[in-house]
């Protein structure tokens, strides 16, 4: 499965607050434990910036698809602005740059 680093940015503060609304009932039913592993999504972790209007997530995916359905909901209902990099874990960043390196030689 690939890493993504969702960074994600609220319009404003009373589409925020909504959100907030929401995030927390799902938080408190189970519905967001539910929807954050999945057999093909996982949310590793999410980190809130309140006073910015920000969330940070890093979440594995089989594709992007999954990425899609996760976030997708959030953005139709309150604007929120998200970008999307693909990341590597270091483990994969030691093997690959060993791999590299043996190829320079």
């Amino acid at each position: 499965m690939q890493m993504y680093l969702a960074d994600c940015q609220f319009p404003d503060i009373d589409n925020q607050v909504k959100a907030y609304k929401l995030f927390v009932e799902a938080w408190e039913n189970g519905e967001m434990a539910k929807a954050d592993k999945t057999a093909n999504f996982e949310m590793l972790f999410r980190v809130h910036a309140p006073g910015e209007g920000r969330v940070v997530c890093l979440c594995k995916a089989y594709s992007d698809k999954e990425v899609f359905e996760h976030f997708a909901p959030w953005r139709a209902k309150f604007g929120i602005h998200m970008e999307f990099t693909p990341v590597t874990s270091c483990q994969n960043i030691v093997d690959y740059h060993k791999d590299l390196f043996k190829s320079m030689n």
